[in-house]
């Protein structure tokens, strides 16, 4: 839940042209300087880019449009900026020389405010506005003092007590201007104006939680963020909703981590004002993806989290609540899910904190969301641990380039420009899931299999559940066992826990990502390993994977770690996923079962979801144990209540795989062999709509011949009071070329869906 990342490269709407890239000795260069200094209070500001355009090249610029940089400086610690620019260029004789900060409302010289973070065509008609004549010799003084665009606001929330600081950026200070707005609410330092956002002319609001920084109240850890008794992440979107700078009362959210959390729990309150969300490695089920995975207690993250927000008192109320009683239901997203009525764009990894969390919250909501919900979600799953989406390292592996999120902040603009703004982006026209299909890290994942994007429907693709057995000596076999008697046995010592080496983990101190655990299997007498031989063919694990676990324990309570490994032909054995169970939840997280020394029980292991293509030569492991710290507590093994025990036991722990007892890996095997991806369907032809008896309406379209069409899927298009912008509402999933419906709708819309899920071009509008 950190909230740094690798920087990614700023995306501006404006073009820099090259014309001074190289300076040439033969070039006549002539100075242009100046000043940017504050508004408030004349000291100067670094860092502000200043931006030259020849008149000449921004003729023909629409209203609306931003003007091209040609040139382009950043101003020193003492606010100046410069340019040595050849002043026998045509047309520099008429230079537009301006601001562009996303920080500050933005000028043309010498003081004309601009629409947006640079200038736009109609701002080209302002009186006032200097052009700058090179041709006649070095222009100096060219001076601007600009104004800080941020607002601050204290938000008084509806407990009448509190009020949260909030800031708000806005692309300009033109008196009766509005834009959509774009909201984060985070418990971290505030980021500030992000260019992004200001330069596609959204204004920005950002919002500490409360008991945060300056923000008034106690920070009760996502509690008030959502639909309890507090909801602060409703009420301040309704503020927004409400001021006059917000066009048509439409916000969106973004934020990775636990911004992204804010997010999830905000839907679930369902603002009536919320348009969409972007939300980004996160969850919305606190008890089995943050402090609870498999029923034991996740230390190394929760600890080392919660003491670095200050917040380590929220363990004192997490502490009495072990199971998954009534205190986490009610916080719980996926019990909600059908009053959540917005499209979110999710983004996970496969390495991620959160996997499991961003994947259940997009599967819950396309399937059983409230309406704009349901068949309006996205998501985008990489190789990526937590939030590094933009580099080729994972662990110790490296990926090869296209596993790079690259396309992140066009897509991220194009998703609000089409919830907020009604733009046909085409974010809508591509299937709903975007996951990457991991293989060996380079030099090896040069080639395939794997390391590929797969796109789907749905989540998980189709695949065929394969038993992969365990069998005496270390064996993996996907033939059952046939020995009617084999086990194998270990001690568990909670005072010499197994360690943690990496994984879905967000500290670097216990590793994190696909790492070798050879030293870890191959140096513990409690780590039992069973192998596949080198595979003769790749196998594609993709989806939700589970260990079947026939075993016994001598205590009244023990826990079952299960790592899946990709082992290399060098022999490393890397980690692709795994997951831990509490003995005595082994009939559910609700209530506790403690074990009957000694006898036989069948556990399943949920280890979360992956996607991953072992290749031929590779092997597939998996690794048992009863500890793996401090990724989780160790269980003290004596049947005494969570964080109350008062010593700990060593446990001797049996595996049985036998013919009666067949303890097996499930595995999701996809064909690799099966052509990925189908051709774009043809637009669908000839949509006619037309009025029945009553409020029946009739639509009925030209079939398409492409032979990678599945079905059609038909939208509508409808506008109202709680929702600004529905741009499109699933109606119907159908094999026909026609449909009847009592749905109303202001446009219709019908799209071929192939194989493969990847939905056609729109048909065209009745």
């Amino acid at each position: 839940m950190n909230s740094s990342f690798p920087s990614r490269p700023a995306v501006r709407i404006l073009l820099l042209a090259l014309s001074c890239a190289v300076a040439l000795p033969a070039l006549a260069l002539t100075e242009l300087s100046g000043t940017v200094t504050s508004e408030e209070d004349s000291s100067p500001i670094s860092a502000v880019f200043v931006g030259v355009t020849r008149e000449s090249q921004v003729a023909g610029t629409a209203p609306g449009e931003g003007i091209i940089v040609e040139w382009r400086a950043t101003t020193d610690d003492n606010g100046v900026f410069r340019f040595d620019l050849d002043e026998t260029l045509p047309g520099m004789d008429r230079l537009l020389v301006f601001t562009n900060d996303e920080s500050h409302y933005n000028e043309l010289y010498p003081a004309v405010d601009t629409r947006g973070m640079a200038p736009k065509g109609a701002d080209l008609e302002e009186p006032g506005i200097v052009t700058i004549d090179l041709t006649a010799g070095a222009a100096t003084g060219i001076d601007f003092q600009i104004a800080s665009s941020r607002s601050v606001e204290m938000l008084l929330m509806r407990d009448g007590i509190t009020h949260l600081r909030t800031h708000v950026w806005r692309p300009s200070r033109r008196p009766g201007m509005q834009w959509p707005v774009i909201l984060r609410r985070t418990p971290y330092r505030m980021f500030g104006a992000i260019e992004l956002f200001i330069a596609n002319d959204y204004v920005f609001v950002e919002q500490n939680t409360r008991g945060r920084f300056d923000s008034e109240g106690v920070d009760d850890v996502f509690d008030d963020d959502g639909w309890l008794e507090n909801q602060d992440g409703y009420d301040t979107v309704e503020w927004v909703a409400a001021q006059d700078f917000c066009e048509g009362g439409k916000i969106c959210t973004f934020g990775t981590s636990a911004p992204g959390i804010t997010q999830y729990m905000m839907a679930g309150a369902a603002p009536p004002h919320l348009t969409c969300q972007f939300v980004e490695v996160a969850t919305g089920n606190p008890y089995h993806d943050m402090y609870f995975p498999g029923g034991e207690f996740r230390k190394n993250l929760m600890e080392t989290w919660l003491g670095n927000q200050g917040s380590l008192h929220k363990l004192d109320e997490v502490f009495p609540h072990p199971n998954e009683d009534e205190y986490w239901n009610e916080r719980n997203l996926l019990l909600r899910l059908d009053r959540v009525t917005v499209p979110i764009f999710h983004v996970g990894g496969w390495y991620d904190i959160f996997t499991q969390g961003t994947i259940d919250v997009f599967k819950g909501l396309q399937e059983g969301g409230g309406p704009g919900a349901r068949r309006n979600q996205k998501m985008v799953i990489g190789p990526w641990v937590h939030g590094w989406y933009f580099v080729q390292p994972q662990g110790e592996l490296v990926y090869p380039e296209q596993s790079l999120f690259n396309d992140y902040e066009e897509v991220m603009i194009a998703w609000y420009d089409f919830w907020l703004r009604g733009e046909d982006t085409g974010v809508m026209d591509s299937p709903a899931v975007r996951a990457y299909v991991m293989g060996p890290g380079l030099p090896e994942g040069k080639t395939p299999p794997g390391n590929f994007w797969r796109t789907s429907a749905s989540w998980p693709p189709p695949a065929t559940e394969t038993a992969f057995y365990l069998h005496p000596g270390g064996l993996l076999s996907t033939a059952p066992p046939t020995d009617a008697s084999a086990e194998t046995t270990y001690t568990a010592d909670p005072t010499d826990p197994v360690p943690t080496l990496g994984g879905g983990n967000l500290y670097d101190e216990i590793g994190k990502g696909p790492m070798d655990q050879r030293p870890v299997d191959d140096a513990r007498a409690d780590v039992l390993t069973w192998q596949t031989p080198p595979l003769s063919l790749p196998f594609e694990a993709s989806g939700p994977i589970t260990m079947v676990l026939y075993a016994a324990s001598d205590k009244l309570d023990t826990d079952w770690v299960v790592k899946l490994e990709d082992v290399y032909p060098d022999g490393r054995a890397m980690l692709v996923t795994d997951m831990i169970l509490m003995g005595r939840h082994r009939n559910g997280f609700d209530r506790e079962d403690l074990l009957n020394p000694g006898q036989v029980y069948e556990f399943r292991v949920k280890l979360w979801d992956t996607s991953i293509v072992f290749p031929a030569g590779h092997a597939i492991r998996v690794a048992i144990a009863s500890t793996n710290y401090p990724r989780f507590e160790a269980n003290p093994q004596t049947g005494e209540t969570f964080n109350e025990h008062t010593h700990t036991e060593v446990a001797v722990n049996r595996i049985l795989h036998d013919a009666d007892h067949p303890s097996h890996l499930l595995l999701p095997s996809v064909d690799v062999f099966a052509p990925v991806g189908c051709p774009a369907t043809e637009a669908i032809g000839e949509l006619t709509v037309s009025k029945e008896g009553g409020d029946q309406i009739r639509l009925d379209w030209a079939p398409v011949t492409d032979p990678c069409h599945h079905q059609y899927r038909v939208f509508a298009g409808i506008e109202g009071p709680q929702w600004p912008w529905i741009v499109r509402r699933p109606v119907a999933e159908t094999t026909a070329t026609s449909l009847l419906t009592t749905d109303k709708g202001i446009f219709w819309q019908v799209v071929s869906e192939g194989t493969d899920g990847g939905n056609g071009p729109h048909g065209p509008a009745p």
